[in-house]
């Protein structure tokens, strides 16, 4: 259920994660099976089939929301799902909120490449989010794939990502960051956002500094920067001491100028909402100059996922 705290501001925000889609239209996978995930978030039943631009201006109304970035949640076809969302801007005037849209692709299908020229064709596009969690499997290095065939097609392929341009987010859980490292490492032009802070899976105090310590190795790469999100899925109904535990040992490892922060609405709306996770958020970062809340709340997620 969505927060229904008190109409306040804290912004200027860009929300760095924020999904839009219709399952009439172009229907998500996993909305389609709704006992799919029920190991990663819980019972979902109650997420919609719909959720628009307008939908989510209804639940940020007054929050000083600037713009948000669309994440693709795995719509059937990605692209038009993007084109979607930037057509929906474009009606407005192209003066809506959506500052930037980060769809999926998978560097190990011979179609990656296929797939990045199309994302030429909406030029809000950019990143693309390759779900490590999902479609690369946790085995050898050059990506997690195990034939040496493969390895070669997604180094092949992440190269092409760098030449063009585009961001690649990376869907990776905690024990998957040494591939995430590797990536970073082998693709020096190649700008890389760790989704979820690495989506850790051992929550405990040993758990913690063992996660930190594989974020460091990613962290000294100039290349790499992280996206704050996803709170219910990674820590279940959690509470902002918790998120006191983790979220600012993130932020002193890569920096505010490297770290991003999203709502992840509407899969939030599972655990807390909107106003939820931005008064944890206010409260856990209440120690940073007012210049790098600002980075943190709006102008990172600006260098690293709009248009330049």
């Amino acid at each position: 259920m969505a927060s229904t705290g008190p109409d306040r501001a804290y912004g200027p925000l860009l929300d760095s994660n924020v999904h839009l889609w219709d399952q009439a239209e172009n229907p998500v996978f996993w909305l389609s099976d709704r006992t799919m995930l029920r190991h990663v978030i819980g019972d979902y039943d109650d997420l919609p089939d719909r959720y628009t631009l307008t939908d989510y201006e209804r639940d940020t109304a007054g929050r000083g929301v600037t713009g948000v970035i669309w994440s693709d949640a795995g719509a059937a076809d990605p692209i038009a799902a993007a084109a979607r969302v930037a057509g929906e801007q474009g009606a407005r005037g192209g003066h809506g909120l959506v500052k930037g849209l980060v769809t999926l692709g998978d560097p190990t299908s011979p179609g990656f490449a296929d797939l990045l020229r199309r994302c030429r064709e909406v030029p809000l596009i950019t990143s693309v989010r390759v779900r490590l969690a999902g479609t690369l499997a946790a085995t050898a290095a050059a990506g997690g794939v195990s034939s040496a065939g493969d390895a070669h097609l997604v180094r092949s392929h992440l190269a092409l990502l760098a030449e063009s341009g585009l961001v690649a987010t990376l869907e990776a859980t905690g024990d998957q960051l040494g591939e995430v490292a590797a990536i970073v490492e082998q693709h020096p032009g190649l700008r890389v956002v760790v989704d979820h802070f690495g989506w850790p899976t051992d929550l405990g105090p040993s758990g913690r500094r063992e996660h930190m310590a594989r974020l460091a190795r990613i962290a000294q790469h100039p290349n790499a920067a992280t996206r704050i999100d996803a709170l219910g899925t990674v820590f279940g109904n959690w509470t902002t001491g918790q998120l006191r535990s983790w979220l600012p040992a993130v932020v002193e490892t890569f920096g505010p100028d490297r770290c991003m922060l999203g709502s992840d609405l509407p899969v939030e709306h599972l655990r807390s909402g909107f106003d939820a996770v931005y008064e944890a958020y206010d409260t856990v970062f209440s120690d940073l100059s007012a210049a790098e809340r600002r980075r943190l709340f709006h102008d990172t997620a600006e260098g690293w996922y709009t248009p330049a």
